[in-house]
């Protein structure tokens, strides 16, 4: 039987290009995080509910800085999370600076897939704080998502309603901030640099 010799190819991008590339992709990932972030940041400042969205039609002009799009969405964020909206911001941003920056980018999956138990925790503890005097809707701060959860979470609190929210107001900020430090990808070593640095 005959054999045939066959010449390996060589690869079409060597190592040091293949890693400059994928340099290149994660910070092009973490422009688009950080953009994404901040353009959120901006709905969520700049929202009114006076302007048109889904819930309110009206042919006034837009005062969101982002247009009707950002209306719209900042809209629907703050119906359903609440101020839970601005930790979805937080999130993209962090994670977009450490995309671009090559700092903890390797934590990113096994971090962002707790995001979302995040922004709900930071929703109900929302939802436990009394509205300012100028909120505009019915809701509380925590959205309707925020409200339901701390209304189901009261209900089975062995105390009274006023002394269950205030326990439910310290616990769910104790594990807001260990949930927001943990999906924001914070170390012990980043935490006592910080900490040093203060």
């Amino acid at each position: 039987m005959a054999s045939y010799h066959i010449r390996s190819r060589d690869p079409l991008l060597d190592s040091s290009m293949r890693a400059s590339l994928e340099r290149r992709g994660r910070e092009l990932l973490g422009l688009a995080l950080l953009a994404a972030g901040v353009a959120l940041m901006l709905m969520l400042a700049s929202y009114s509910p006076d302007d048109p969205n889904w819930m309110a039609a009206t042919d006034e002009p837009a005062q969101n800085w982002l247009g009707r799009f950002g209306a719209a969405l900042a809209a629907v964020l703050l119906l359903i999370t609440g101020q839970g909206a601005w930790a979805i911001a937080l999130v993209l941003t962090v994670w977009g600076l450490r995309f671009v920056a090559h700092y903890g980018q390797e934590r990113a999956l096994n971090r962002l897939i707790f995001a979302p138990i995040a922004i709900a925790i930071v929703s109900v503890h929302a939802s436990t704080l009394v509205p300012p005097a100028d909120w505009p809707h019915s809701f509380g701060l925590g959205g309707l998502f925020g409200d339901t959860v701390l209304g189901g979470l009261l209900g089975v609190v062995p105390v009274q309603a006023t002394s269950g929210l205030k326990v439910l107001s310290a616990l769910l900020a104790v594990a807001m901030l260990a949930m927001a430090l943990f999906v924001l990808g914070c170390t012990r070593r980043e935490l006592s640099r910080f900490a040093r640095f203060l």
